[in-house]
């Protein structure tokens, strides 16, 4: 079973990786949340292999202080970023703090599942769109 919490203010991007998630996975059991500080508090009661938590074109800065908390406390969950935008420092920054994946909104479903495969498999993911300075 591979459990999965998605974190993003918008009800229609957790909607959509939920079901991205579960057509392409065999026995994955999401949560979702609105809210990083939620997540804390979830995260205190319930196990999860990966976070995954969008960014929205308005608020691309997340709270690197409460991730780094969450990040430490716990230490064996993989943590996938979804930009709003494409932002290579952004992206390299939560990569350097122990992020396993980042890619855009603006990818397409395959992406993700791509992503998560990659973390599940140990490794990192960025994605072409933020793996190169040059397009920012």
């Amino acid at each position: 079973m591979m459990n999965v919490i998605i974190v993003d203010e918008h009800g229609l991007f957790r909607t959509g990786t939920r079901i991205t998630l579960k057509s392409r996975f065999d026995n994955v059991a999401t949560l979702e949340t609105d809210s990083i500080y939620d997540l804390e508090r979830i995260m205190q009661v319930n196990i999860f292999d990966i976070v995954i938590i969008g960014l929205s074109e308005e608020h691309s800065k997340i709270d690197r202080g409460a991730l780094k908390k969450i990040m430490k406390t716990h230490p064996l969950v993989s943590f996938i970023v979804c930009g709003g935008i494409p932002d290579y420092k952004l992206g390299r920054s939560l990569m350097r703090m122990g992020v396993k994946g980042y890619l855009t909104k603006q990818g397409c479903p395959e992406e993700l599942v791509a992503c998560v495969r990659a973390v599940l498999a140990g490794q990192s993911f960025l994605n072409d769109q933020v793996s190169s300075p040059l397009q920012d």
